[in-house]
């Protein structure tokens, strides 16, 4: 007889997910982390739940389920977010002007009721100086402001371990799996092993991998290798000291915008977007990657990017697919290792941190039909008025034609109609 009904390999956010979507489901659950739970690339993400602005011009479908679960968040989870305005200034010489920003904000101002934000507002150089103090003025053309989420990462992670343990889950920590014995086929234990050599077996009905970007290593201790991931790297810096009143969104090395991310008592700015080919246990942050991250900081708040700071990188879990980096789908996808001859084997890669609830759902979903059970409902948002691009994903080639095209609709309006709503106290007077 298993000891569980399912094991949980991996206690990052996608792990945390499935470990408390299977609590829910009233299935007996034991997650095996091999350090902290989130310690890993969940605990050096930027903290915020933000709604895929940066995908919307090649992957709408992204956006919307972010976004649709910002605004689940804030229903069951308020208590852990707080709003964080940004600017996004625009400097002469730039590539991104004015006019395409707003045309970009303006197309996601068609989410902001769902993820209760407050809608865009262009802002005048004299002004954006003014509510951001400390931004470089010379150069500067002006700014948009808008909104995001910023949520409390530990004590999110802690809220998943608790409700998890509340339904009869069991948490491993410090146990790291270095085996799995499969016969006729399917696994047939798990071994773990912790630091001071002691070792564990444990038998689940279902077994699942979630074990971000080690998911690879994972996958092939079963034996089965459909799992392929295009790692990549995201650098931050923290800056110490009093942060800014608001984020910002800058031009960093390479063209690639940047974010500055204030908390309550230091900035964390970044990230970068590099290739990543050496083991998941092995990511550091080089002198050229600070220096690089601390010139162009220094182009818009000089003053912060003088001070005192450290760095941290985390590995994004992205799943294999080609083409260039700024076009990556963030997709998650859940890998049934039955057609490689692992019947009680899963899988679940990709994804980010505002995902987690749809990723495990996704995982359940496979798991209540191997065990034989009913399909577990999903409660969506209202998708009423939005485009036909935003309310299914019919496939990347799709969704990024598709996605192409709604932007230039944007862009089109924006040359004949103007600037949307001007000035910070229209942004700030705004009732989401």
């Amino acid at each position: 007889m298993p000891d569980f009904d399912l094991a949980v390999i991996g206690g990052g956010i996608a792990g945390l997910g499935v470990f408390e979507c299977a609590g829910r489901a009233g299935l007996k659950a034991v997650l095996l982390e091999r350090g902290l739970p989130g310690g890993e690339t969940t605990a050096v993400t930027s903290s915020l739940l933000h709604g895929g602005l940066r995908y919307l011009p090649h992957d709408a479908p992204t956006s919307l389920l972010m976004c649709r679960e910002i605004s689940r968040i804030r229903r069951e989870r308020a208590d852990l977010l707080k709003r964080q305005a940004f600017l996004w200034p625009v400097y002469s010489g730039e590539f991104l002007r004015l006019g395409l920003i707003e045309a970009l904000q303006a197309e996601y101002d068609l989410l902001a009721p769902l993820r209760g934000a407050r809608v865009h507002a262009r802002l005048s150089a004299a002004e954006a100086a003014r509510v951001q103090p400390g931004l470089k003025r010379d150069g500067l053309l002006g700014a948009v402001a808008f909104d995001e989420w910023r949520v409390d990462v530990p004590r999110l992670v802690s809220s998943l371990v608790e409700s998890g343990r509340a339904a009869g889950g069991e948490l491993w920590e410090g146990w790291e799996v270095s085996a799995m014995s499969v016969r006729g086929g399917a696994v047939a234990s798990i071994s773990a092993e912790d630091g001071r050599g002691e070792r564990r077996e444990v038998s689940a009905r279902i077994c699942v991998n979630a074990a971000g970007p080690w998911a690879e290593e994972v996958a092939r201790l079963a034996g089965v290798s459909s799992v392929r991931l295009r790692l990549r790297k995201g650098a931050h810096l923290v800056i110490e000291g009093p942060p800014p009143p608001h984020g910002l969104i800058f031009r960093g090395p390479g063209g690639r915008r940047l974010g500055v991310y204030p908390r309550d008592h230091e900035t964390w700015v970044g990230p970068t977007d590099e290739p990543h080919e050496g083991p998941p246990g092995r990511v550091e942050v080089s002198e050229a990657e600070i220096s690089e991250i601390r010139r162009s900081l220094s182009e818009v708040l000089p003053e912060l990017a003088s001070r005192p700071c450290r760095a941290v990188a985390g590995l994004r879990p992205i799943l294999m697919q080609g083409g260039a980096s700024f076009l990556l789908s963030r997709e998650h996808r859940v890998f049934d290792h039955s057609s490689e001859g692992v019947e009680n084997f899963i899988s679940i890669a990709g994804g980010k941190l505002t995902t987690y609830r749809p990723m495990g759902l996704d995982v359940l979903s496979v798991v209540l039909k191997k065990l034989g059970q009913a399909r577990t409902p999903v409660v969506a948002d209202r998708e009423a008025g939005l485009p036909w691009t935003f309310r299914h994903s019919h496939g990347r080639l799709i969704d990024a034609l598709s996605s192409v095209v709604l932007l230039a609709y944007f862009v089109v309006r924006r040359i004949f109609s103007g600037s949307g709503r001007e000035g910070w106290a229209a942004f700030e007077g705004d009732k989401p």
